[in-house]
Order: structure tokens, then sequence, then C-alpha cells
């Protein structure tokens, strides 16, 4: 009776030890699974944050790219069409009174005052106000409305093509007036050196000058 009763309790308490330690295998498995679990949950966080704070410095860079859409530029240039009426005037008035008349040259060439509004970031538009004097007592005053394509305006350099069209106002009355820019260039970003390298038109075959966007 003794000894059933001993070999009984052996067998409970064997049993009950390799219950205690599959209890304890199954809880480092949890626990283990848990930190997987909690782990993955931390890195995916981690994921979000990063992803939205990209997303937020994205905006940030397209804002500050996008946010100077202004520009004006004041630029000289040689050869207008006012140029070639006045020497054209000169040579008509030396013929026909053989030589004794004259037409006093003043400035030669002419001024713009540019401004332009950037739509996106190849199509701006805006207007050009145009001054010359080739000719003493002879004043012209040019508005022409303009259409620019900006070839890269976020860079460095920026070719564009122009075309400027409107009207010369003088003394004696306004005629049509243009101006085709076919190479530009600017070369800066907040304050571009403006140059017009192969161009006719109102403004000068070569024109150059200083903008500034914002």
């Amino acid at each position: 009776m003794i000894k059933r009763f001993f070999f009984s309790a052996v067998i409970s308490l064997f049993f009950a030890a390799h219950a205690n330690a599959w209890d304890m295998d199954s809880y480092a498995e949890n626990a283990q699974a848990g930190e997987g679990i909690q782990a993955d949950s931390t890195n995916k966080t981690s994921e979000i944050k990063t992803a939205k704070t990209d997303v937020n410095v994205a905006k940030i860079s397209e804002k500050k790219n996008t946010s100077k859409q202004h520009s004006i530029s004041v630029t000289y240039g040689i050869i207008a069409i006012t140029d070639f009426a006045a020497a054209g005037a000169s040579a008509a008035v030396g013929i026909f009174t053989l030589g004794n008349g004259d037409l006093s040259n003043s400035i030669p060439g002419a001024f713009s005052l540019d401004y332009g509004y950037k739509f996106n970031e190849v199509f701006e538009s805006g207007f050009v106000f145009n001054y010359a004097h080739a000719i003493e007592d002879w004043s012209v005053y040019t508005i022409m409305p303009k259409i620019k394509l900006n070839l890269n305006y976020g860079g460095f350099v920026n070719p564009f093509v122009e075309l400027d069209a409107g009207i010369s106002i003088m003394d004696n009355g306004a005629i049509p007036m243009f101006h085709l820019t076919f190479l530009g260039l600017e070369i800066g970003k907040t304050f571009p050196l403006t140059l017009g390298l192969l161009s006719f038109g109102q403004r000068g075959i070569v024109y150059a000058g200083l903008g500034y966007r914002f």
C-alpha cells in the first residue's frame, strides 16, 4: 500500500514538472512572438513617419520652386527696328536734299522693362514696355504683350524663346510692332542675367540686362 502511494506520488510529480516545463516553453514562445509583433509594429510606424516626412519635404520643396511666379527685368538692346528706321530716314533726307539736310541722331538702341508671370515650368506671359529715341525730337513708346517658353526654368541657366507683339506710339500716330527672340538665356535664379543672343525686332538684335524673380 505504501509502495503504491509512493509510486503514485512520484508519477504525479513527474507529470507536474513536465507540465510546468511545457508552460514555460509556451510562455517563452508567446513572449518572443509578442516581441516580434511589437517590433514589426514599431518598424511600420517608423516607416509611416519617414514617408510622411518625405512627403512634407517634397511639398515644401515644390512650394519653393513654384512660389517665384513673377519676374521683372530691365534690358538694353542695339540695332532695334527704330534704329533701322532712323538710318533710312537719315539716308532719305540726305538724298532728297542733295546732302544738305541731316537728321541729328540721339540714343541708338532701345530700353525695355519686362514683366512676366509664370503659369507653369514652361509657359510664361506678360508685357514689355519699350522706349527708343534714335532721332532727336522723335521718341517711340512701345507696349507688347509677350509669350515666353522657358526650357529650363528651375536650373541655373534657362534658355528661352519669346514672341512680343503690340504697338508703338509716336508723335504722329501708332504702328504695329513686334520682337522675336530666337535664343535667349537667363543665368541665375533670383537675380538672373538676361541675354537675348539671337533676336530681331524692337528690343534689338542683341540685348542684355538684369532681372528679379519673386
